[in-house]
């Protein structure tokens, strides 16, 4: 089972916390800072989860979501987001996101995500 999890946000400490954090579940983590870092690594690797913020700059989280789905196919994507609306979820999901998770992020539901996706 592959059970890679590629993490993108423009906020360092989320990637330090979600690196320990899903590490410690036994996931193979990687973190990007931005959507050119995050799309390096995919055109070198295979991801099996991308978690992806909305917010980020140059690059935004639907716009990344968009080409991670034309590169990789079978990659899921789940977004998440401090500035949750009814738009930014059904956009996210026509494009092929696999679930939107708010901000602050409650890790349970993440941990419950990841294994449900990866089991």
């Amino acid at each position: 089972m592959n059970s890679s999890v590629l993490v993108v946000d423009d906020e360092k400490n989320l990637l330090v916390l979600l690196d320990r954090v899903l590490s410690k579940e036994g996931y193979q983590v990687k973190t990007a800072i931005d959507g050119y870092e995050a799309l390096e690594f995919l055109d070198e690797n295979d991801v099996s989860v991308a978690l992806i913020d909305i917010r980020m700059h140059p690059i935004g989280g639907i716009d990344l979501l968009v080409e991670i789905k034309k590169r990789s196919p079978s990659t899921h994507v789940i977004m998440i987001s401090s500035f949750l609306t009814t738009e930014n979820e059904s956009r996210c999901i026509q494009y092929g996101a696999i679930d939107y998770l708010p901000k602050p992020l409650e890790i349970q539901k993440l941990k419950i995500a990841l294994s449900g996706l990866l089991a």
